[in-house]
């Protein structure tokens, strides 16, 4: 069944999409409809002034999976990234589909961190399809139906208000606005507790009025500036719905400077990201402010500029200490040992033998975001510090894997003022040398933390498969219980597996949740063979590793 509206006592799939991809999308949910699975996928295309319905702001709280489209076309709308956010928020589990290549923003990397993506064109469409029905049936067989509770609690932020003066009349007067703003009669609003600070009102309500209120808060409805609410979140969500900005924030109230950053309009956002849009649309309008200065009668120029060219001067000079030279050639003499002039010997072919010992650099890098540096080489791995923009690292290594399609190149280095070692995106790395100069440690001389605990088993049964190209990984399951994993979401293991594709060796991290079977594409024509290993996850580090036995590539029959 294929609906537009969640309908009482059903559990229907969200399906978060672009309008764009819609013939793409629409075989896949028929496909999931004829599989048996209700699907929920709004049909109306969202204008602007009108950006939420009721409608969407339920299907999302209530639904049990939510399956997301991704592309080109859906990672660069704002509305997918708040239904994202929206999804998380409600503790919903994402099924995450790649329909075409596409470059992730900041943002959505970071939400989905840690998620194994299906890709389509990696498998071939039916083939994706057939995995994404079956997982989310596998979820959805463990998934216990809760009934839709009749009544809500709404917490309301009203900033610039003291309790004290925050009297029985002014209450009821809230109350009266929240009635009019929703569907709800008078005498279903009622006030379960007050809290200090900026004033916190908990308001129960029905259900349905709780989801118009959220649903107006996301539209920015300026009514709410009436009586100065400022944020609102439902029981059981763990944001705030920021009714000024219509965004979803970890705090209840935001400063002028944050709320400033945020309404910022990124103009440059599909090309660089939301957060480089923005920084960049700010450079540009300094520029232009800087650029009107410089235009202004000359008469006024000592008033504002009494000395322009010393600052420029000063700092001009200062930019070759960020690139120490030394750290390119501190090994490069060290490759001519007194070994290379062996002592005469009768037999003639006792020359010296020259071969270069190679050479890497040591580079220095800052920082450009806030991400987190991780014990391995990607989102799936464990936590390990958390980094903020113009923090300094001494890079010693680097390694290439492969994400879907698309190859991502992680470092590892020092932090300054950090004890040890992690691992960081090189998209959120400032080198002052060459990528290529860094030399591959990854997993030869660093790897994981691993944990000798009688508590845990290591992988038991591993088994590996081929059929053609396609090698299924089988193994079992062991749950580690949840207070000894990271997180709710995070993988119960990890499998890192070498594949030959397209006629080069790759490294592939990928991360397991709930199933005991991973099918993997590895194809013939490379010089190295394929291999790979797994092993189980928990939040101190990693139980295993156990090495694959893997299966050879058929040899052709003569």
């Amino acid at each position: 069944m294929i609906g537009q509206f969640s309908k009482p006592g059903m559990t229907q799939v969200f399906t978060s999409y672009s309008r764009r991809d819609t013939e793409t999308v629409d075989t896949i949910v028929g496909k999931m409809s004829q599989a048996g699975i209700s699907v929920w996928i709004d049909r109306e295309a969202i204008k602007a002034g009108n950006t939420w319905r009721v409608q969407i702001v339920q299907a999302i709280d209530t639904c049990p999976a939510f399956v997301l489209m991704l592309s080109p076309n859906s990672v660069a709308s704002d509305n997918v990234r708040k239904e994202i956010d929206l999804s998380q928020d409600s503790g919903r589990t994402i099924f995450a589909v790649m329909l075409e290549p596409a470059k992730l923003p900041a943002e959505i990397r970071y939400q989905l961190a840690g998620l194994q993506f299906i890709d389509v064109q990696m498998l071939g469409f039916e083939k994706a399809v057939s995995r994404l029905i079956e997982a989310v049936k596998e979820h959805l067989a463990k998934f216990e139906p809760v009934e839709t509770p009749q009544s809500r609690q709404a917490e309301l932020v009203i900033q610039g208000v003291d309790l004290s003066a925050f009297t029985a009349d002014k209450q009821q007067q809230l109350l009266d606005f929240i009635s009019q703003l929703t569907s709800a009669d008078r005498s279903q609003l009622q006030i379960a507790n007050l809290s200090a600070g900026s004033v916190h009102m908990f308001v129960d309500m029905p259900a349905t009025a709780a989801y118009e209120l959220k649903t107006l808060a996301l539209n920015r409805d300026p009514r709410f500036k009436q009586l100065g609410i400022a944020s609102l979140r439902l029981n059981g969500d763990t944001k705030y719905v920021n009714t000024s900005l219509g965004n979803l924030t970890l705090a209840a109230t935001v400063s002028p400077l944050m709320a400033l950053w945020l309404k910022v309009p990124a103009l440059l956002s599909p090309v660089l990201g939301a957060t480089a849009g923005k920084i960049l649309t700010v450079v540009l309008a300094a520029v232009l402010i800087a650029g009107a200065g410089i235009s202004a009668p000359r008469a006024l120029a000592p008033l504002f500029a009494p000395s322009p060219t010393s600052t420029p001067t000063q700092t001009a000079t200062q930019a070759p200490t960020l690139t120490p030279a030394p750290s390119f050639t501190m090994t490069a003499t060290q490759t001519f040992t007194p070994t290379a002039t062996p002592a005469p010997t009768e037999t003639a072919t006792a020359t010296p033998s020259l071969t270069p010992v190679p050479t890497y650099a040591i580079l220095q890098g800052q920082l450009l975001s806030r991400v987190a540096c991780r014990h391995g080489p990607g989102d799936i791995y464990l936590y390990r510090f958390g980094l903020i923009p113009g923090n300094r690292m001494e890079v010693r290594g680097r390694v290439e894997l492969r994400q879907g399609r698309q190859l991502q190149t992680w470092l590892w280095g020092l932090p300054e003022f950090f004890p040890n070692e992690c691992w960081v995106n090189a998209q959120d790395v400032k080198l002052d040398g060459e990528l290529s100069s860094l030399e591959v440690v990854y997993p030869d001389k660093v790897d994981l933390p691993f944990l000798r605990d009688p508590r845990w088993p290591v992988p038991q049964n591993v088994e590996a498969t081929r059929q053609g190209d396609e090698v299924t990984i089988s193994w079992d399951f062991f749950d580690v219980p949840l207070g000894e994993r990271e997180s709710e979401n995070s993988p119960r293991y990890v499998l890192e597996v070498w594949l030959c594709q397209d006629g080069q060796m790759t490294f592939t991290p990928i991360p397991v949740y709930d199933v005991t079977k991973v099918p993997v594409i590895d194809q013939a024509a490379c010089a190295e063979p394929s291999h790979g290993r797994i092993v189980l996850a928990e939040k101190h580090g990693y139980v295993g590793p156990v090495e694959i036995k893997w299966p050879p590539y058929p040899l052709p029959t003569p």
